[in-house]
């Protein structure tokens, strides 16, 4: 990465700190490599020979701008009066300009900075160079007074300087908070190459291409140096906000996905922000992991790095946490596989805080690899479920800084708990999917909380309710089934192996009234049901399997699921894609209530969209076929051609209502974009 030489001017800030050092370059660490978020340079102002002209200088990855002291720029060419102009990306109504007061050919130029400015994705613009858009880091290299033992410093202020105290502040294994001066200390040993913050509740931090900077990275290892790491935060009114919270988006320039996220994910997503913007409530996105796809970091190029790259143009902060796809396959033990995700994505384990809720986000794949050649089939994806030492340190003193009684978003990829499924006794019950001895710990720790657990890895969508106060949300795909079912049908349907919709689940919070609902992707948020008429279901291989000449029957049938029977008995089949045991479905004919009844079975439309479609190719390889789900359900009505209304209703009480003209035919709904 090329750097961009310029000057920073910094003078005494608070009487319990001391004039600033000029800041090293965060360059040259081979364990925690330079990020695309690290300030493109740091100034340093040339020495006795001439200043080269400003229409020399290039925008890099960010332009860093002092927090509320003159900015230098060592260039000749500058005239007092002016002005770098800065226009937010995420809102195009609000200007900000640096001025120049002072000019020199032989000493460059002092601009002044504008106040109430954390920084972000802007367009840089001046007459007197070339401009662009790039990430505006908004730095405070105050230094903070040095305490025996420690090494590593910095301070949390607002935006007016105003210190934050009792702010949580980590590297990865201690966690301390901020003194009243909003200064933090720490006998760091920078094994994780950077130090974050919890955000606290009413405040934000500057966005770096949808990465939220709560953390800084080290410019060195070499613990035992003095190094200081400031934060400088944006108050915001968000004890009301909007958390929109996605997985699995598995991009890894195969078929056509890296099309199908952009043509419809993106636009979705963005949408999304724009609608909470037009409400005045604060939005955020939340990643539950499996970004890219690790075999196809090498096969296809399609890395971490093009991911970060690929959300680069959203204007929303998105936290992320890392999946058992986003290790690098061919580098040895946990910790050396994540450094791609550290590196363009940033720590893998963290908290923050929206109005009154903590979120807590943390890496539960153990990778085992043991390294080896690109193209080593055997080495990849070795992994196991849980948490390391480091990561359960860290949790428990996280949460002793949390008051009891608050309310925890607890975000990992791998669930909790697996899917309810109908058991031998006839009634629905779910497993565990994490080890005992991590189940036992959580326990312990999320005892005092109001807990939400998220998680993803599934590709199905399913809500477990454990007590009053711990339920798990496992959240569906973006990428449904793997974007197969997408690029089969030429867009028109992308679903998940139990037949939910590629989409997001949506959070809606106020202090500590939570609210959610599936928001479907190119779907509008009250498509929460399909229904299919179980009598027009007949999936034959004459119809559906045409070019499957080498597929045997038995094959065929054993992937239709009993669908290539043809049925007479009335009936209807919902698929409630969000549904948990506080719903409801009814159903009424001319008025007449009808039979409901909860199954366990699989979802026609998936059946058609990737087994039958994976089979037409004469493929046997059924890599991702559909799933049994226990969100459905058969509904028996009185005669094959009457209406059905169906009613469904969520646990918030908000009803979504079709009315099923009939015969409604499977065919039809695999050509039509509506389902």
């Amino acid at each position: 990465m090329k750097k961009i030489i310029f000057a920073i001017v910094l003078s005494v800030l608070a009487a319990a700190c001391r004039p600033a050092v000029q800041p090293e370059d965060p360059g040259g660490d081979p364990e925690v490599p330079e990020t695309p978020d690290t300030p493109s340079g740091t100034p340093s102002k040339p020495g006795p020979a001439e200043l080269p002209s400003v229409s020399s200088f290039k925008l890099g990855d960010s332009f860093t701008v002092t927090f509320d002291r003159p900015l230098s720029m060592p260039y000749k060419g500058f005239s007092k009066g002016d002005k770098i102009t800065l226009k937010p990306r995420w809102d195009s109504s609000a200007t900000y300009e640096l001025e120049c007061t002072e000019a020199s050919d032989s000493e460059g130029a002092k601009f002044s900075v504008p106040a109430h400015f954390i920084g972000g994705m802007c367009e840089v613009s001046c007459p007197r160079f070339s401009g662009g858009v790039t990430f505006v880091d908004v730095v405070d290299s105050t230094e903070v007074g040095k305490v025996p033992g420690k090494t590593t410093y910095g301070r949390v202020v607002d935006w007016d300087g105003k210190p934050l105290s009792g702010v949580a502040v980590s590297d990865g294994v201690i966690v301390t908070s901020t003194d009243a001066n909003g200064c933090y200390y720490l006998a760091s040993q920078r094994k994780y190459g950077y130090v974050f913050i919890s955000v606290p509740g009413g405040y934000r931090v500057a966005v770096n291409r949808t990465i939220p900077q709560f953390f800084r990275r080290f410019t060195t290892d070499r613990y035992t140096e003095y190094e200081i790491n400031n934060f400088v935060l944006e108050p915001e009114n968000n004890k009301t906000h909007r958390v929109v919270v996605y997985t699995d988006t598995h991009l890894a320039n195969r078929t056509n996905d890296i099309s199908q996220f952009s043509t419809v994910f993106k636009p979705d997503l963005a949408a999304q922000a724009e609608k909470a913007r037009a409400e005045g409530v604060p939005f955020y996105g939340l990643t539950l992991g499996d970004l890219a796809w690790d075999q196809y970091w090498y096969d296809n190029q399609y890395s971490l790095e093009n991911y970060y790259k690929t959300m680069s143009d959203l204007d929303l902060p998105v936290y992320n946490v890392p999946g058992n796809h986003d290790n690098d396959p061919y580098v040895a033990n946990d910790f050396g596989s994540e450094a791609a995700f550290r590196k363009w994505i940033g720590p893998t384990y963290y908290s923050f805080n929206i109005g009154d809720v903590h979120y807590i986000l943390m890496d539960n794949t153990i990778f085992n690899n043991k390294g080896g050649s690109q193209g080593v089939v055997g080495d990849v994806q070795d992994y196991t479920e849980g948490f390391t030492s480091d990561e359960l340190k860290w949790l428990r003193s996280d949460l002793a800084l949390v008051p009891a009684g608050s309310t925890v978003f607890f975000g990992t990829h791998i669930q909790y708990s697996s899917r309810p499924s109908l058991n031998s006794s006839g009634a629905f019950s779910y497993g565990y999917s994490m080890p005992a001895q991590f189940r036992t710990e959580l326990v312990e720790l999320f005892a005092p909380y109001n807990v939400h657990y998220l998680s993803g890895h599934t590709h199905v969508s399913y809500t477990n309710e454990f007590t009053d106060k711990l339920m798990e949300h496992n959240v569906a795909a973006v990428c449904g089934t793997w974007w197969w079912t997408g690029y089969y049908t030429g867009g028109k349907c992308n679903i998940c192996r139990d037949g939910t919709p590629q989409g997001s689940k949506v959070f809606d919070i106020s202090g500590d009234s939570v609210k959610w609902r599936w928001k479907p992707m190119g779907h509008d948020e009250n498509y929460q049901f399909r229904v299919y008429d179980l009598n027009n279901c007949l999936i034959s291989k004459s119809l559906y399997c045409k070019s499957g000449t080498k597929i045997t029957d038995a094959f065929f049938s054993e992937y239709v699921h009993g669908y290539d029977v043809q049925r007479s008995d009335n009936k209807l089949l919902v698929n409630v894609f969000d549904y948990d045991d506080k719903w409801t479905v009814s159903a009424t004919e001319g008025g007449k209530a009808l039979s409901v009844k909860r199954v366990d079975t699989y979802d026609p439309l998936h059946v058609v969209h990737f087994n039958t479609r994976r089979m037409n190719t004469n493929s046997t390889a059924m890599t991702f076929p559909t799933l049994m789900t226990s969100h459905m359900f058969e509904i028996s009505a009185s005669t094959a051609t009457t209406p059905v209304t169906i009613t469904v209703t969520d646990r918030f009480g908000r009803e979504y209502v079709e009315t099923v003209a009939r015969p409604r035919q499977l065919y039809d709904m695999t050509i039509s974009s509506i389902y």
